[in-house]
């Protein structure tokens, strides 16, 4: 278990790293969100996973927390994205 466990948090690094990385050389607001956005909803999931197969978080924590992740980045980054594109026909 706690092979997978590394195998997840490894991936879970990967994603987030990686992708902080490509926001840093994108050339637009709404290219560094879409890829803020996919990595590090998807790099929390893998690292909350790998919680729980080290044992520190039970099964419920860890469907919560995945489910929270995956409403909540999307829905952030949206709200950021409309409001710069709203505020930029304005100015």
């Amino acid at each position: 278990m706690e092979i997978v466990g590394h195998f997840f948090l490894f991936a879970g690094l990967v994603f987030v790293v990686i992708g902080t990385l490509r926001s840093i050389i994108a050339h637009t607001v709404i290219a560094t969100l879409h890829f803020l956005t996919i990595a590090d909803t998807v790099g929390l999931i893998f690292i909350v996973v790998s919680a729980f197969f080290f044992g520190c978080l039970s099964i419920i924590e860890t469907i919560a927390f995945v489910a929270a992740l995956m409403v909540t980045g999307p829905l952030v980054t949206h709200v950021i994205a409309r409001a710069y594109i709203n505020s930029e026909g304005e100015g």
